[in-house]
C-alpha cells in the first residue's frame, strides 16, 4: 500500500508545483518569458552548438544529458538511512531548489545570447567572480568524468547485457541526426524507426553479452567521451539522447506500472534506521570509516548528487539547452519540468523499489516465491539490499519490484523470467543516463578550459595549441581516467571496489556546491538584471544560502574525516580539488554581497 500511497504523493506534488510554483510563479512573475522575443538558436545559428529544436526532443535531450547516475546511484547509497529522509529531500529540494536553479539557468542564458552562466556571473559579480567560477567548473565536471566513467564500467562488467545496446545506439542516434538534420525526414518518421531499431538492439543484447575487464571499460568509455565531445551537437548529441529518452520514459512508467501492481504488497524496508552513519559512507577507509559523522544534515548533498538538485544542471541548461531553445515558453518544460522528471527517477524508479525489496528472506516470505535462491543465480548472496554496492542496489531493487508486480498478473512461474529481464532493462537505463552525461560533461569541460585560457597572457601560438577542441577535450578525460582506473582494495570487505565509491562523494559535493553558487549567481541576475524586487526574491536568495551553508559544512567534515583516510593518489586530486573548491567558494561568497550592496 505504501508503494501506491507515495506514487499518489510524488505525482500530484510535482503536477501543482509545475503548474503553480514553476509557471504562475517563476515564468509570468520572475522571468516574465515573452514568445515574441528571438532567441539565440536563432539569432547565432551556426548548425553546430547554436541549432534551433523541437521542444519535445530539447526536452528529451535536456533531460537524458542532466539525468547521468546521479539521480540512481546517490538515492541508493542514502536508504542506508531509511526510505523516508531520502524521499523527502528529493521532494522538497527538487520543487525549491533543484527546478528553481535549472529552470534560471536556462533563462538567464537565453536573455545573454546562449552565454553560459559562469560568464554571466561576470556581468553580475565581477570579472575575479567568473575566472574563480571556470576554474571551480572545470574541477567539478573532472570529478564527473571520473565517477560517471567508474560507474558506468562496473554496470558493464555486472550486466555485460547492457554493453552492446549502449553501443548499438551510437549508429541509430547517427541515423536519426543525419536522417531529421541533413535529409529532412519528418521528426515522427525517424523517431519510429529508430525505436523499432532500439527494441531490436535491446533483444539481440541479451543473446550476446560483452565481456570486458572493468579497467578496460574505463578506457573504452574514455574514448567514446573524447571523441563524441568534438562532434557537432546535432550529429550525435541531440539525437541520441533525445532517443535514450524514451527508454527512460518507458523505465520511469514501468515504476509507476510496478508500484500500482505491488500496491497492496507492505515494504520490507525501514523508513528509518539513524540519524548518524559511519564516515565509510563517504567513502572513508580504516580507522576514520568507522567514525559516526555522516549525519544525514548536511551530509545527505554529498550521497545525493542529482534527483533533489545538482550544479552540473546549470552548465548542461546554460552550456548546450540554452543554444537550441527556440521559444522562451519552452523552458519550462525544459528546465522545471525535465529536473521534476530527474525527480520522480530517484523517488519512484530508486527510493521505492529499494524500500520494497531491502529484505530478501522477507520478501520472498510475502511472495511465497524463492527470492533468494533467484537472487543467488545473478551471485547476490547479501540477506539485504544495502549489502550491494548501491548501482547493484538500484537495479536489483528496480527488478525485484517488477517481477513480484508483473508475477502476480501472470504467474510466480515468471518471477526468474521476470527479475532477469527488468535486471537487464534497469542497468541499461542507468548506462543510458550515463553515456548521455559523458559526452556532454567532457563538451562542457573543453568550453570551461577554452574560456580558462581566454584570459591568460601567454603566447598566441601556445595558447592556440592549448585552446584547441582536442586537447581541451583530452585534458579533462586523462585525469578522470586516472581516478576512475583503479579498483579500490578494501581490507574490511577483503574485496576491491570500484573508484566511484571514494570518488562519488567528491564529485557529489563539489557538484551540490556547484549548484549553490550558480543559484546565488541567477539570484543575484533577477535582482541586479531584470529587476525583480520584493518578496518574490526569496524563491531563489533562501534556497541559495541554504543549500551553500549545507554543502560547506559536508565538505568540512569530507576534508576532517573522510580525506585523510584515502590512498595517496585520491588525496592529491580529489582532496586537492575540495580543498581549492572550498577556497573559491568563500570567494564567490564575498562577491555575491558585494554585487548585491552593489545592486541596491
Amino acid at each position: 500500500m505504501l508503494s501506491l500511497l507515495i506514487l499518489v504523493i510524488v505525482l500530484a506534488i510535482y503536477g501543482t508545483a509545475f503548474f503553480f510554483y514553476g509557471k504562475r510563479l517563476l515564468e509570468q512573475k520572475v522571468v516574465k518569458a515573452d514568445p515574441n522575443r528571438l532567441t539565440p538558436a536563432f539569432e547565432k545559428f551556426d548548425g553546430i552548438d547554436y541549432v534551433p529544436a523541437n521542444k519535445y526532443v530539447l526536452y528529451g535531450h535536456h533531460f537524458a544529458s542532466i539525468a547521468g547516475s546521479g539521480p540512481i546511484v546517490g538515492p541508493a547509497l542514502a536508504t542506508v538511512f531509511g526510505w523516508f529522509m531520502p524521499l523527502v529531500w528529493v521532494l522538497f529540494g527538487n520543487i525549491f531548489i533543484g527546478a528553481v536553479h535549472d529552470y534560471l539557468s536556462i533563462m538567464a542564458s537565453v536573455r545573454h545570447g546562449g552565454l553560459s552562466l559562469i560568464t554571466i556571473s561576470e556581468n553580475v559579480m565581477g570579472r575575479k567572480a567568473r575566472y574563480i567560477a571556470i576554474i571551480y567548473v572545470w574541477m567539478a565536471l573532472v570529478l564527473v568524468l571520473a565517477a560517471f566513467f567508474s560507474v558506468a564500467a562496473s554496470t558493464f562488467v555486472a550486466v555485460p547485457q547492457t554493453a552492446l545496446i549502449a553501443f548499438l545506439y551510437m549508429p541509430i542516434a547517427l541515423f536519426f541526426g543525419i536522417s531529421v538534420y541533413k535529409y529532412g525526414l519528418s521528426i515522427r518518421l525517424a523517431t519510429l524507426i529508430s525505436v523499432i531499431l532500439v527494441i531490436i538492439a535491446f533483444i539481440t543484447s541479451f543473446y550476446i553479452p560483452v565481456y570486458l575487464t572493468y579497467e578496460a571499460w574505463v578506457i573504452v568509455l574514455a574514448g567514446y567521451s573524447f571523441i563524441a565531445a568534438a562532434l557537432p551537437v546535432w550529429y550525435l548529441l541531440q539525437p541520441r539522447d533525445y532517443l535514450n529518452a524514451y527508454i527512460l520514459w518507458s523505465f520511469v512508467a514501468l515504476a509507476l506500472i510496478g508500484a500500482l501492481l505491488v500496491g497492496g504488497l507492505p515494504f520490507t524496508g525501514p523508513a528509518y534506521t539513524d540519524f548518524a552513519q559511519p564516515a565509510s559512507i563517504l567513502g572513508a577507509m580504516g580507522d576514520l570509516g568507522r567514525v559516526r559523522v555522516a549525519y544525514f544534515w548536511p551530509v545527505v548533498p554529498l550521497i545525493i548528487a542529482c534527483g533533489a538538485l545538482s550544479g552540473f544542471h546549470s552548465l548542461v541548461g546554460s552550456g548546450t539547452t540554452s543554444k537550441q531553445l527556440s521559444n522562451e515558453l519552452d523552458a519550462l518544460l525544459v528546465g522545471y519540468g525535465g529536473m521534476l522528471t530527474e525527480g520522480a527517477v530517484s523517488s519512484l524508479a530508486v527510493i521505492t523499489p529499494i524500500a520494497f525489496a531491502w529484505d530478501f528472506a522477507q520478501l520472498g516470505t510475502i511472495l511465497n516465491y524463492p527470492v533468494t535462491g533467484v537472487l543467488a543465480k545473478v551471485g547476490i548472496t547479501a540477506p539485504t539490499i544495502v549489502g550491494l554496492a548501491a548501482a547493484d542496489r538500484f537495479y536489483t531493487g528496480y527488478a525485484l519490484l517488477q517481477a513480484a508486480g508483473w508475477s502476480r498478473v501472470f504467474g510466480l512461474e515468471n518471477f526468474e523470467n521476470f527479475f532477469i529481464g527488468f535486471r537487464v532493462f534497469a542497468a541499461t537505463a542507468l548506462t543510458a543516463f550515463i553515456l548521455t552525461t559523458l559526452d556532454t560533461t567532457n563538451r562542457l569541460a573543453r568550453f570551461a578550459w577554452q574560456e580558462l585560457f581566454a584570459w591568460i597572457k601567454i603566447s598566441p601560438g601556445a595558447k592556440k595549441a592549448l585552446t584547441n577542441r582536442w586537447i581541451a577535450s583530452i585534458v579533462g578525460v586523462i585525469i578522470g581516467v586516472a581516478m576512475a582506473y583503479p579498483q579500490i582494495y578494501v581490507p574490511e570487505l577483503r574485496r576491491s571496489l570500484p573508484a566511484y565509491n571514494i570518488i562519488w562523494p567528491a564529485f557529489s559535493g563539489t557538484n551540490q556546491l556547484l549548484a549553490a553558487l550558480m543559484l546565488m549567481t541567477a539570484a543575484l541576475w533577477v535582482y541586479a538584471v531584470i529587476k525583480v524586487r520584493g518578496k518574490v526574491t526569496l524563491l531563489t536568495l533562501v534556497p541559495a544560502l541554504f543549500l551553500w551553508l549545507t554543502v560547506t559544512l559536508a565538505l568540512f567534515i569530507w576534508i576532517f574525516f573522510v580525506m585523510p583516510s584515502l590512498p595517496s593518489m585520491y588525496i592529491a586530486l580529489a582532496g586537492s580539488f575540495i580543498i581549492v573548491a572550498q577556497v573559491l567558494n568563500f570567494l564567490l561568497l564575498i562577491f555575491f554581497i558585494q554585487g548585491i550592496r552593489k545592486s541596491k
